[in-house]
């Protein structure tokens, strides 16, 4: 009864909000993202304060559009074929999924909504002004997420998982259910969040030098919160794909970024880096074991990703599973368990022989929601299809760099770049798309995008 009223209350004051300041709106729906675990009802139909905000947002957008008569005025954007065949090969995947009612539910939350929401973005994100309030209400959203999870790492508040929540094997959730969500929802926003702290220290010393004066600010500050923060989070959910992401992203802006002394100092850098990996062995065996996906998560990676390809070849090459049911297709597929490799002599003969040895190298293994692959996860969920469509979004995105006017909206058009970047190299052993937050976010780095495109003047901080 509480949480109907309070959600009643919330509807009229955004519904007011969104009227007189869409805007405002979107940014506070951007800063709300991780708010679709809040989970209702209306009527039958499930809902989260996530797609309420979004569904309000539209609906006022398209309203203020019909009294004005303004429908000539209404930007698709260059992606729009690349959306709208999105949502035909989404609208196909529901038909293919043998769990209708669970496939449409995504199919509104993955898809349909997160490219409503890029609509009203794109024709109401326009100015500098309203650039800055999105990215600050990114940051802020971070911190939402990131303060929860510094409290959990001292206290174990909120940790459901026994394993997670145990002082010496601690994991922290934030708000998730899991560790990994905290790093697929942070380790975008810390990469973007490392391009504008540049961005905003180059500016300070360029003042600097023709003022002999530094003027600091508080969005500085606020900028080195977020990043300082948010990585410690990341840190302490121990998400190692969101920081070997992180890590591609930084050296990308770190070559690529139009500043000849960041450039050395990067590959400097990684020189060293390198070096010290080949002369120290704990180093050089901890990133072996890591990159060739020999320790525990990766063997359990490489058998999924197995299965997942043995269900595709076995014909679902062209559609895939369907939305929502990759779990019931891969299960005839599946091995409830496997032999944990390592440095042992003659593993295979102990395996074979030793039935203790064979106790204790067995690890049992669930069926997860996501073959945790971006490429598998759009082949499994939308089929070949989704595959190439999301490529081709990749591609775009890259592609327009060169459409950029203003030489510097070029520089910040390369920090959503490397944060692309950083979600794509996550992605190669995670779910950086499917889920609520994660589907919507895809959608405002392309909407941030676009802003860059149409703006002839700067746009920078």
């Amino acid at each position: 009864m509480l949480l109907s009223i309070g959600l009643l209350v919330f509807s009229i004051f955004f519904t007011l909000l969104s009227w007189r300041r869409l805007d405002l709106a979107i940014a506070f729906t951007v800063f709300a993202l991780p708010s679709y675990l809040i989970r209702f009802k209306i009527g039958p139909l499930p809902m989260t304060a996530l797609e309420l905000m979004i569904i309000l947002v539209f609906f006022s957008w398209l309203i203020k559009i019909y009294i004005e008569k303004k429908w000539s005025n209404i930007s698709f954007s260059q992606y729009k074929w690349l959306f709208f065949l999105f949502l035909i090969i989404a609208t196909i995947a529901v038909f293919i999924s043998d769990n209708r009612t669970a496939a449409l539910g995504l199919w509104k939350a993955y898809f349909v909504e997160p490219i409503l929401f890029f609509l009203v973005f794109i024709n109401t994100i326009k100015k500098r002004e309203q650039w800055t309030l999105i990215i600050r209400a990114i940051g802020a959203s971070a911190l939402l997420v990131a303060l929860p999870a510094i409290i959990q790492k001292f206290t174990g508040w909120g940790i459901d998982n026994p394993f997670w929540r145990n002082e010496a094997t601690r994991r922290v959730v934030s708000w998730y259910g899991f560790p990994n969500a905290v790093g697929l929802y942070l380790g975008p926003i810390i990469m973007l969040y490392v391009g504008i702290f540049w961005l905003r220290i180059t500016n300070l010393l360029r003042i600097y030098k023709s003022t002999k004066k530094v003027k600091l600010n508080w969005q500085i500050f606020f900028s080195a919160a977020v990043i300082l923060l948010s990585g410690i989070s990341v840190f302490w959910a121990q998400t190692e794909g969101a920081m070997i992401g992180l890590f591609v992203g930084v050296v990308f802006l770190g070559l690529f970024y139009p500043n000849k002394k960041l450039r050395l100092v990067t590959i400097a850098s990684l020189v060293t880096l390198v070096t010290l990996v080949a002369l120290v062995s704990p180093l050089r065996n901890y990133v072996f074991e890591k990159g060739s996906l020999t320790d525990l998560s990766g063997q359990i990676r490489q058998e999924q990703w197995r299965e997942t390809w043995r269900m595709l070849s076995d014909g679902r090459e062209i559609f895939g599973a369907g939305l929502s049911n990759y779990q019931t297709a891969v299960a005839p597929y599946h091995q409830t368990g496997i032999y944990i490799r390592d440095n042992t002599p003659n593993f295979e003969a102990k395996i074979n022989t030793d039935l203790n040895f064979r106790k204790a190298h067995w690890q049992p293994t669930e069926i997860y929601m996501y073959p945790h692959n971006i490429v598998l996860n759009f082949w499994s969920e939308l089929g070949i299809g989704g595959v190439l469509v999301l490529f081709a979004l990749v591609i775009y995105f890259l592609w327009n760099y060169r459409c950029v006017k203003n030489q510097d909206n070029k520089k910040v058009y390369l920090i959503l770049i490397a944060v692309l970047i950083m979600i794509v190299v996550h992605g190669l052993v995670d779910v950086p798309y499917f889920k609520n937050d994660l589907s919507v976010f895809w959608w405002t780095l392309v909407g941030l995008s676009i802003v860059l495109l149409k703006n002839k003047k700067e746009i920078t901080f």
